[in-house]
């Protein structure tokens, strides 16, 4: 197992993509510290390090995106250059290849978070520095379940384009088609809240935010609590990887 993981590490760290991802999320979180530094000078107000990091959790989204993308083409993308044959002609369990996949791209979605952390933290270091951080106790802890719940929606929707990638020989389209669904289902979430139907509390993303948890927050529907979000997750990741594990084992490899 561990050497089937250290394997797909080196085809992942190998490719342009896997750069220009890296150097995106640093560009793009320099660009927001610019952006930030440019309103507060403007606006004669003094921000600190972890305003900023407060601020850039809510692009967080971007990071799923890159998830997406890589959870998308895992297993698709063998089977469009043909290397599964060769893949499969190892001595390891079909099961066992899959797993070795899923715990790749689970690490590669934590190299993506902690460097958008990781430059997010610098460049607010850098721009606006560790001044007047007293008191900010609570803003800290927002931002920590701000990363959590953006994580904990990230892992779920990887694990869809997963089963996607496991279902589907183009990349491009399990890639592509998780990246719709995860904008389209939060939208269709944010109106059957609107309109206040009870079954939308079954939804997956009504149950990926743990901020709706917090103290004086509504959740999104009544109803609602931690171990009910919980036992939602869990179905839908069973769900997910039961598809992918059935769909991968039985998968014609012969054309």
């Amino acid at each position: 197992m561990l050497k089937l993981i250290q394997n797909e590490h080196m085809k992942w760290f190998h490719k342009r993509s896997t750069k220009i991802t890296f150097i995106t999320i640093g560009i793009l979180t320099l660009c927001m510290a610019l952006l930030i530094k440019k309103v507060s000078n403007s606006a004669g107000t003094e921000d600190n390090i972890l305003n900023f990091l407060s601020f850039s959790s809510g692009m967080l989204i971007l990071v799923q995106f890159f998830a997406l993308a890589v959870g998308g083409s895992m297993v698709a993308k063998e089977f469009e250059a043909g290397t599964i044959k060769l893949l499969l002609i190892r001595p390891a369990r079909r099961s066992t290849i899959l797993a070795s996949k899923y715990i790749t791209l689970i690490l590669i979605s934590l190299y993506y978070l902690l460097s958008y952390l990781l430059f997010s933290f610098v460049w607010g270091a850098l721009f606006f520095g560790f001044a007047s951080l007293e008191g900010d106790t609570q803003l800290l802890k927002h931002i920590t379940l701000t990363y959590d719940s953006a994580y904990m929606e990230t892992f779920m929707m990887m694990t869809f384009a997963f089963m996607l990638s496991s279902l589907f020989r183009n990349s491009a389209l399990a890639s592509s088609l998780a990246i719709v669904v995860s904008i389209g289902a939060k939208a269709v979430t944010a109106l059957v809240s609107e309109l206040g139907l009870w079954w939308g509390k079954f939804l997956l993303f009504a149950n990926t935010d743990f901020l709706q948890y917090m103290d004086g927050m509504k959740t999104m529907f009544d109803g609602m609590t931690i171990p009910f979000s919980i036992f939602i997750l869990v179905a839908h990741f069973v769900f997910f990887m039961g598809v992918a594990w059935v769909a991968f084992l039985k998968r014609d490899v012969a054309n």
